[in-house]
This record gives structure tokens, C-alpha cells and sequence, in this order.
């Protein structure tokens, strides 16, 4: 199984430098390599653009600007290069490629004032300022070119990472940091990428492969994955010809409460999309007949209350469980949550209301079994686990909080987080803003629980449930479009999204 790393900033010289010992190839040429790939990148997106401006630093990142700049001025294109590294020494493979650049007759102009530089009407303006490495705030000269850019009105792209982001970003950063609207980044997305707080800096980002050697690329230990459909789609279990609705498993959700009866329905609609053999509704007498009306693959089960969820009596033919959509904070319903949990060691997802009850009732953290899924969205996971300085501190906390309960915690955003009980962290790659509409947790609830009835281990339940659901809200939104898309649609689409998944992994074996 391919798994897609996120390394860290600090790993970047060994990865380079096993590749330039054991491909072999020299520096300078893996340099070349990265900017001839970023060339062709920001052609494709520019390719009516004739005049562009190179923001060059004393780096390594200065260096790939040397390049970048050279190769387009071989194909006949308006190049200028600014020199933003005054009398700072230059890398060694920045200094021969600024050389060349010149050579041929390259346009380098030497800036020492923010004030007065002006880049070229119109241009197209490449940060090559600072690279991956950086590790400290962007002040003084630097910083006022930083905000003079963030002024003008052009396009601006970034080589790897926007110059003043700090990879890891693990800190509160006072410093400036280029806008750019496109970050072409090499080989793996840097891990600032995945924060909704550094979304103004990076814009539209894309991986661009550069060869980086494939044994230390598998090889090198990593504590962050980033999720693709060949990651996830061989976690996926095919059911085998002889399968039937006894061995692909029992869900049961319990879920819904009078005032919230669509949640349950929600949910259930996921679930009976995901492969489940049997669903199981655990709900309050008054829902029963909606239940059957909206779902009628579902057997309904009711509560002894009317209303809210008191709790369950026979678990014995139950493979995994579902709680929390729509059930309320009542204290009938905290009360109904500790008896199952008092006795249930079973497989278990978590999500809305349980979760706001375990955040309150702290006592119930403890009763947790081990491997259980917790899906919070940012606030409820605040309750949980308190407040967080930034994005970096939040996923901390995340990651720290998995481990000391041994559960796994899917964090839902922009770029969902998985954390693992072993300190691991994936982060989805599907999804998208229309998918920002009540109810669309309760769906993921579903199935989460239905790939768990079915046979799924707790972490691949998790990575697929969340790349799934992500993937058919991406599906909804190709048809009804981000506005008009609902939480019933994402449940509609999962048909194709596992018909999508099964059709890959079939092709893979062939």
C-alpha cells in the first residue's frame, strides 16, 4: 500500500542529499530538474503571459529562481530578475545559476529599497525569495518587499512555499509572508499547506514531482500522510462472492431525538450506502415511523423514552455502533451514554451530541474503549481538549489527545485530520465548501459506522469513510454546484464513490 508522507521542513537536506549520493546526480542538476518542472507548471497556468518578474533570494530558492528565469528567457519570454539578497553570499548553486542567467544575457537589477522597486506592468511575479528552510520571522528590507508585493496588483507564484511561511509554521509567526495566489511545491506538500489559517498566503497549490530518490522517500520516517485514492481505495474490503448480509456486519446508529429526526435519517443514509449488511436504528418511539418511512432498509429498534435516547438493552448481535447525531445533551441521554459504554468494548464511532457529553461529563473519556472513532468539528474538539493558540497548536492537541486515550480522532475541516493512537496524522485531499451545510456530519457518522460493521479496522475506517465522503460531496457539487449542495446529496453519491474505488482497486490487479 502507497502511503503519500508529509515530511517536515528539517528533513529536506537529507532527502536531497540520498538522492544526490545514490541516483547519482549533482546539485545543481537536481536544481535544474525542480525548475524545469516548475517552468512547465507556470506556462500551463500562464500561457498567454509574456513578461515575467523573478523575485530572487541569496538561497537555494534564489537559486531555483536563476533557473526558472533562464529557461523562460530561452523561449523568447520577457524575463527580469530582482536581486533581493544585497550584500548577503549567495549558495553556491545560486551563484552559478545567477551566472548563467547572466551569461546569456539575462536582465538581473539589484534592489536595496522596497519603496522604490517596480516591477514591470502587467508581469507575472516568481517568489524566489525564501525557501522551505526558513525558520524565523521575515522582517526588516525583506519584510517591507514582502508587504510592497502583497500591494500590487499581479499574479503572484510561488516556488515551493510562499517566501516568510514557515513550513511547520509551529509558532506565532509576526513576520511578513508573500500572498501568492499559486504555490507550485516540490515533491510533498508542506505540512503550513493543510491549515485553514495559512489558506490567504498559499492559494491554489499543487505537488510537482521532482525525483526525489524512491528509497528514501519510502524509507524516511514520517509522522504525516496526506491521502490519495490509491492510498485508500487499497484499504477497501471487496466482499467476497459468497458474502451475504450476516458476514458484511451489523450496524447500529443510534441516533435522532424529536427535535432533530433528520440527523437520524441522515446518518442512515450513509450508512446503508457503505456497505453494511444489516442497519440497526436505535431512536426515540416518536421517530419510528419516520425512520421506516425514509429508510426502509433500516430495522428500527425504539427507545424506552419518547423522546431522547435512555439507553440500549442487547448489543449481542451488533458488530459496530454509531451514536451521537441528533441526540441531545439531556441527562437522560448522558445517563444512556454511560450504561453503553459501561459494557460496550466493541467497535464505536462518536460523533455531535455524544461528543458534547463527553465534554461535559468527563468522567465518560475514561469509558472509552480502545480504538474508538471520535469525529469533532473544530469547536466540539475545543470542549474536548480546550483552546488552541493556531492550527499548529490545535494539531498538537489533536495528536496528544489521541494518544492518551488510544482512540482515533478525525478532526472534520477544509483538509480533515485522522489522528491515530500511535501519533500518525492523515489529512484528506477531498471535499469542498458546499460540503459546509448541517447535516453533512451526520452522513460521515454513517459510514464510518457501516465500514466498521462490515470489517474494518478502526484507522482504515476512518481514512476511508473521510476520503469517501469528501470525494461524493466533490461529486454533488460537480452537479448541483458548492451553493446547492446538500448533506442528502453527499449520501446520494456514495453509490458511485465505492463503485469509483472498486473499478480502481480492480484495475490495479489486473
Amino acid at each position: 500500500m502507497k502511503n503519500n508522507k508529509i515530511f517536515k521542513t528539517s528533513d529536506l537536506r537529507e532527502l536531497d542529499k540520498y538522492t544526490i549520493e545514490n541516483e547519482p546526480v549533482t546539485s545543481l542538476d537536481l536544481m535544474e530538474r525542480a525548475a524545469s518542472v516548475f517552468t512547465e507548471k507556470l506556462l500551463i497556468f500562464f500561457p498567454h503571459s509574456h513578461i515575467f518578474n523573478i523575485l530572487a533570494g541569496s538561497g537555494n530558492n534564489g537559486g531555483d529562481g536563476y533557473v526558472v528565469a533562464r529557461l523562460l528567457f530561452q523561449k523568447g519570454l520577457n524575463v527580469k530578475v530582482f536581486d533581493f539578497h544585497g550584500d548577503n553570499n549567495l549558495s553556491p548553486d545560486c551563484a552559478v545559476n545567477r551566472k548563467r542567467f547572466m551569461d546569456m544575457g539575462g536582465c538581473c537589477i539589484e534592489v536595496k529599497n522596497a519603496d522604490n522597486w517596480q516591477p514591470d506592468e502587467n508581469s507575472v511575479l516568481v517568489d524566489a525569495i525564501f525557501g522551505a528552510g526558513l525558520n524565523r520571522p521575515v522582517t526588516g528590507f525583506l519584510g517591507d518587499v514582502i508587504h510592497r508585493v502583497n500591494d500590487l496588483p499581479h499574479s503572484v507564484v510561488a516556488i515551493d512555499i510562499p517566501s516568510g511561511l514557515m513550513g511547520e509554521n509551529n509558532g506565532e509567526n509576526n513576520g511578513a509572508i508573500i500572498k501568492a495566489d499559486y504555490t507550485f511545491t516540490f515533491q510533498f506538500p508542506k505540512l503550513a499547506f493543510m491549515f485553514p489559517e495559512n489558506v490567504l498566503y498559499v492559494g491554489h497549490w499543487e505537488i510537482l514531482d521532482i525525483r526525489l530518490h524512491p528509497v528514501i522517500l519510502r524509507e524516511y520516517p514520517a509522522t504525516y500522510y496526506y491521502l490519495t485514492e490509491d492510498a485508500v481505495a487499497s484499504r477497501l474490503l471487496i466482499p467476497g462472492k459468497f458474502s451475504h448480509k450476516g458476514t458484511l456486519g451489523n450496524t447500529l446508529l443510534i441516533a435522532g431525538s424529536y427535535s432533530m429526526m433528520g440527523a437520524a435519517v441522515l446518518s442512515a443514509k450513509g450508512a446503508i450506502r457503505s456497505g453494511t449488511g444489516l442497519l440497526s436504528m436505535h431512536v426515540p418511539r416518536k421517530l419510528k415511523e419516520m425512520i421506516h418511512l425514509s429508510v426502509p432498509e433500516a430495522l428500527v429498534e425504539v427507545d424506552r423514552n419518547e423522546f431522547y435516547f435512555s439507553g440500549v438493552d442487547d448489543l449481542s448481535r451488533v458488530q459496530a455502533v454509531g451514536i451521537g447525531p441528533g441526540i441531545g445533551t439531556s441527562p437522560v441521554t448522558a445517563e444512556g451514554i454511560r450504561q453503553l459504554l459501561s459494557v460496550w468494548r466493541g467497535k464505536i464511532v462518536l460523533d455531535a451530541d455524544a461528543l458534547n457529553l463527553l465534554a461535559s461529563n468527563p468522567g465518560l473519556l475514561e469509558l472509552l474503549p480502545e480504538g474508538a472513532v471520535l469525529t469533532p468539528h473544530p469547536k466540539e474538539f475545543e470542549r474536548l481538549a480546550g483552546k488552541s493558540v493556531n492550527d499548529f497548536d490545535r494539531l498538537n492537541k489533536l495528536s496528544t489527545f489521541a494518544r492518551l486515550h488510544r482512540i482515533y480522532v478525525v478532526l472534520k475541516g477544509a483538509h480533515t485530520i485522522i489522528a491515530t493512537p500511535e501519533g500518525e496524522c492523515y489529512f484528506n485531499m477531498t471535499g469542498n465548501p458546499g460540503m459546509a451545510k448541517g447535516g453533512a456530519g451526520d452522513v460521515l457518522t454513517g459510514i464510518v459506522a457501516a465500514l466498521l460493521a462490515s470489517g474494518h479496522a478502526p484507522l482504515d475506517a476512518a481514512i476511508i469513510g473521510v476520503y469517501a465522503h469528501g470525494l461524493a460531496g466533490d461529486l454533488a457539487a460537480e452537479e448541483q454546484g458548492m451553493r446547492g449542495t446538500r448533506a442528502g446529496d453527499i449520501a446520494e453519491k456514495l453509490g458511485l464513490v465505492w463503485k469509483k474505488m472498486e473499478t480502481y482497486n480492480m484495475a490495479k490487479q489486473r
